[in-house]
């Protein structure tokens, strides 16, 4: 695999899943693809009503050959997926801690061992990540959480214990800490950090901060990314994982299922990972990354950017909604679209038909054309909440990009 470098790994993403979602969603779909005639009902578990769902949880558990398989994943989730999703992803700070984006962007790389690899949606085997000193495979991949403290950060990458006490950098051993990333601040929600024990003893643990500001970290750990998008993901650890106080352990696991290097319009940057039932897969099921767009709402006022929210439902994540009352707010609202746009934090841009004559103007910003060549129409539309979905499916350039599958 080339070396990772600023260059083809500006970005990198990590998918979490909370107490063992996936496993539990999977066994769901594979029972109603299994019994489907036995029990009269749709062979796609997405595809049921409620009152089928509602059947499903009695009928496994008293099925014999099912209800064994409950004991493996710890029960069965048959609700719809969750609305947050698995994917987050991380924008690194090379200019200011580029040893630590090198070992980050090579152990997310090592996940499926490619720069360039979309997500897998197929049975193909990915080549085993290098195995370190530690006699662990050098990846985030199939890692835990092992730290949680509510309302400030969580904590990962010891895949050598699991508990905070190891971990093992590409380089073979800690590496120091670096001028650049440790003057950077600890200012927002979202931003990513090595783990140490000390001066220049930095391995692969690294922190996401969950808090708007934790200044006792700074000067201490090194920062070297932040997230751009999957605040989503984050607050639905603060929802749904409680702690164990006495050492901060999640009772709930947390899981890093996959990672990887991040590419714009290669990579989806939101969604959840479906198992998709298939008799003709080695393990019997096919992994599916089922894409939720990213998307920036631009609205007269907060309640009809909460009528779009409502409209989208789960097929897309709502990043940012940008509130224009005035027309002094045009220049800022230019700004803050082309910021999220250039930092490829959402794929679309929905602006309620009101404002049509004040975007005419508005650019795709040179990040965006220079990887890709896009009519602004495919990335920036006009609707009305009842009608975004559609307009997302049909009119943008994800909807039309068949490599995706949308949620």
């Amino acid at each position: 695999m080339p070396e990772v470098n600023e260059n083809n790994c500006k970005f990198c993403y990590i998918d979490i899943d909370i107490d063992n979602h996936r496993s539990k969603f999977g066994l769901a779909a594979a029972f109603v693809h299994a019994t489907d005639t036995r029990y009269g009902f749709s062979s796609d578990l997405r595809k049921l009503g409620g009152s089928e769902l509602s059947r499903i949880k009695d009928l496994i558990e008293s099925d014999h050959e099912w209800s064994e398989k409950l004991g493996e994943t710890k029960g069965i989730e048959v609700k719809a997926p969750a609305p947050h999703g698995n994917r987050i992803v991380i924008e690194l700070f090379w200019k200011d801690s580029p040893l630590a984006c090198e070992n980050f962007a090579t152990l997310c790389a090592n996940g499926n061992n490619s720069l360039y690899c979309r997500e897998p949606n197929s049975s193909k085997k990915v080549k085993p990540p290098p195995i370190g000193d530690c006699g662990k495979p050098l990846t985030y991949k199939d890692s835990i959480i092992h730290r949680y403290i509510p309302n400030k950060l969580i904590q990962g990458g010891d895949f050598v214990f699991g508990n905070g006490s190891g971990g093992e950098s590409v380089y073979g051993k800690k590496f120091k800490d670096e001028r650049g990333g440790l003057a950077l601040k600890h200012d927002e929600r979202g931003i990513v950090s090595m783990g140490n024990s000390g001066k220049n003893s930095n391995t692969s643990q690294f922190f996401i901060t969950l808090a708007e500001k934790i200044p006792q970290c700074d000067g201490k750990h090194v920062v070297f990314g932040r997230v751009v998008s999957g605040l989503d993901v984050l607050d639905a650890i603060e929802r749904n994982v409680d702690v164990d106080p006495s050492n901060e352990k999640p009772i709930q696991p947390v899981t890093i299922t996959d990672c990887g290097i991040f590419h714009p319009f290669v990579n989806a940057g939101a969604g959840y990972w479906y198992d998709q039932p298939d008799v003709d897969s080695f393990t019997g099921s096919t992994p599916v990354f089922m894409v939720r767009p990213r998307v920036a709402v631009v609205a007269p006022s907060k309640g009809v950017c909460e009528k779009f929210t409502s409209a989208l439902g789960t097929n897309a994540i709502v990043i940012e909604n940008v509130i224009v009352s005035c027309e002094e707010d045009d220049v800022q609202c230019n700004d803050q679209i082309t910021k999220l746009l250039d930092t490829f934090s959402v794929d679309v841009v929905i602006i309620a038909p009101a404002y049509k004559d004040k975007f005419d103007a508005l650019k795709l910003p040179p990040s965006w054309s220079d990887l890709r060549n896009l009519d602004k129409n495919e990335v920036i539309l006009q609707a009305k909440p009842i009608e975004a979905l559609r307009k997302i499916k049909l009119e943008s350039w994800m909807g039309k990009d068949k490599s995706f599958t949308l949620s």
